[in-house]
């Protein structure tokens, strides 16, 4: 099979020809139908996100299980699921305690590049070297992923390649939402950054029925947010004052940080009103600090968490419910379609903020 391979951090990604293993114990094999380009990917290409190369990148597909390893059940071959980029093991004391997006075995071997065994299913045909994955290695036509880390779609949404997003974009939007702020009906809330994350997040807010400011500075994307039903404010404009107007002086019951910047964070909790909820989703290199404006936080009462994407096997099915009864519209994000061997111009495309999510079908 092909697949799009990073060789070196920096360096265009090549298609090359990858011989992919079998699926073992509680792993399926995928055929993929087409995946989605993130910001995340970017830190990957970059360095930022030190998954070591030759590694194949991409983290959230449409796919077809093409075959499932032993001890997997619920799946068969012929199914038509969308991944997810967290991998619960299912045993460890996180996900015991019903948290698997925070699972332990996941988060030792996520940035190895390595299936949850510690070891790879691909290599490189010409020379027989393994490749690492970021999250999956979903820039190729196969894959083989934790069985945890999928979920069936219905019939009528197979065809339509955009639901790749619900895997990354929409997954975090529902557990900054709904499982980190506990948005209710009629809350303010803020989302910062509108990109694929922030705009998915601008319509999981407005699913449960919170009123809506986006914040961010691409005039094209502040008109689609305009669309989903939210007010947008750009953030060059004096966002703290202008929410503060909309807000009748209040600030917000939340905000999501969906940047990852130091100028976000701040931002961030300037926004928030007294007693408010800061959710932070937006990934910054690894190692990376912000600082926090501590006095408004302690003075306001304002809370401050990081939520990392949603639970795959108990969130993504209610997601992909919410994408069935009209609720969420991701096709609304999708922007450009690429063959493989044009995975650079998807790239590009996400980098120059072109496209808010490129989709790569093989």
């Amino acid at each position: 099979m092909r697949a799009a391979v990073l060789a070196r951090y920096n360096e265009p990604l090549a298609v090359e020809d990858v011989d992919v293993d079998r699926p073992r114990d509680g792993e399926v094999k995928l055929a993929v139908r087409s995946a989605g380009v993130c910001h995340s990917d970017l830190y990957v290409l970059e360095g930022a996100t030190p998954v070591p190369p030759p590694l194949v990148p991409g983290h959230e597909a449409v796919a077809e299980v093409a075959e499932v390893g032993p001890g997997v059940s619920g799946l068969e071959p012929g199914d038509v699921v969308v991944t997810s980029f967290i991998w619960p093991c299912g045993r460890c004391r996180n996900c015991a305690r019903g948290r698997e997006n925070l699972c332990e075995r996941f988060s030792e071997v996520r940035l190895k590049g390595v299936l949850l065994d510690g070891t790879s299913r691909l290599r490189l045909r010409r020379t027989g070297e393994a490749l690492r994955v970021f999250l999956g290695g979903l820039w190729a036509e196969e894959a083989v992923v934790p069985a945890s880390a999928v979920a069936k779609l219905p019939e009528r949404l197979r065809g339509r390649p955009e639901m790749a997003m619900l895997g990354c974009a929409y997954l975090t939007a529902y557990g900054a939402v709904v499982n980190s702020a506990s948005v209710q009906p009629g809350d303010v809330v803020v989302v910062v950054g509108t990109g694929g994350v922030g705009l998915a997040a601008v319509q999981m807010a407005k699913a449960v029925g919170a009123e809506v400011v986006a914040v961010g500075r691409n005039p094209e994307k502040l008109k689609l947010a305009r669309e989903m039903g939210a007010r947008a404010v750009d953030v060059r404009d004096g966002a703290v004052e202008a929410v503060k107007e909309l807000t009748g002086g209040r600030g917000a019951d939340v905000v999501i940080e969906a940047v990852g910047s130091d100028s976000t964070v701040d931002l961030s909790v300037e926004l928030a009103g007294p007693g408010g909820r800061v959710v932070l989703v937006g990934l910054a290199p690894v190692g990376h600090r912000a600082p926090l404006h501590l006095a408004k936080v302690v003075r306001g009462g304002i809370a401050v968490v990081g939520s990392y994407g949603a639970r795959p096997r108990v969130d993504l099915p209610k997601v992909i419910s919410l994408v069935e009864r009209g609720m969420l519209r991701p096709e609304l994000l999708a922007g450009g379609f690429y063959k493989l061997e044009q995975i650079n111009e998807a790239v590009e495309a996400l980098r120059s903020g072109r496209s808010i999510r490129p989709i790569v079908v093989p």
